[in-house]
């Protein structure tokens, strides 16, 4: 992994990156948006943004950018679908890659309710974020995908959904303070909730839940100890401390 330091480092590189080129670009873009590696630019009518390509790829040999214009009046930028419409406004919606298998962490796997649940509401909370006409068809969407893909309770998609379209007031009374230790915890079913509980309330204890090695890490290890040879050691049992 590399240093904690880089993004930030390369953000302010980009910008300063972005500043430079645009100022001594004879394109002004109407807009210019940029997320990490991403960028969505509009241009003026008749503006060539091939031109404009062009003298980015001349700022840094190492930086280079590509391109990709709408089609059928249509750009996807991140999980955003941008729509020219008839009248020239925009319009967006949620945006997913040809690839896309709506898989999600099955509800029969071994992770904690909270875990799953909160898969449903940050999905709910893009669908009503992210398209600029009625949330409706995507969340029939994930409804869908939950109950018929991913083996979820209708009940419970549902529930998770109202409520997070929804949401109950927040309390007015202060938080109870947070217990003064908080430790991990593997994740096994309703034993993990059944210590979790006796911890809070015998000790004062806080936790959390981690999910067990995952098997792709159990995998490579196993290549990795079959890949070291094997080698033989003979022993004087006479000379050992074993004894029967």
């Amino acid at each position: 992994m590399g240093s904690p330091l880089s993004p930030i480092l390369s953000e302010i590189y980009m910008t300063s990156f972005e500043q430079h080129a645009l100022s001594s670009s004879l394109i002004k873009p109407t807009c210019w948006f940029r997320k990490v590696d991403d960028t969505f630019v509009i241009l003026p009518k008749n503006n060539d943004p091939t031109a404009l390509l062009q003298h980015l790829n001349q700022q840094h040999p190492r930086i280079q950018f590509t391109i990709e214009t709408e089609t059928n009046s249509q750009l996807p930028f991140l999980d955003v679908l941008v729509t020219r419409t008839t009248d020239n406004t925009i319009q967006t919606s949620v945006y997913r890659k040809p690839t896309h298998t709506d898989q999600y962490i099955h509800f029969d796997s071994n992770h904690s309710v909270r875990t799953k649940t909160g898969i449903i509401s940050t999905l709910t909370r893009r669908a009503l974020n992210l398209p600029s006409v009625t949330p409706q068809p995507e969340l029939k969407h994930l409804r869908h995908v939950f109950t018929q893909l991913n083996n979820y309770p209708t009940k419970l998609v549902d529930r998770v959904i109202n409520s997070t379209l929804n949401p109950a007031p927040k309390p007015t009374t202060s938080k109870p303070d947070s217990a003064p230790i908080r430790i991990s915890l593997p994740y096994n079913g309703k034993t993990s909730h059944h210590i979790s509980r006796l911890l809070r309330q015998q000790a004062d204890i806080d936790t959390y839940f981690s999910t067990a090695t995952p098997l792709q890490t159990i995998i490579k290890a196993n290549a990795l100890m079959d890949s070291i040879k094997e080698r033989n050691l003979s022993v004087d049992c006479k000379s050992s401390n074993m004894e029967r």
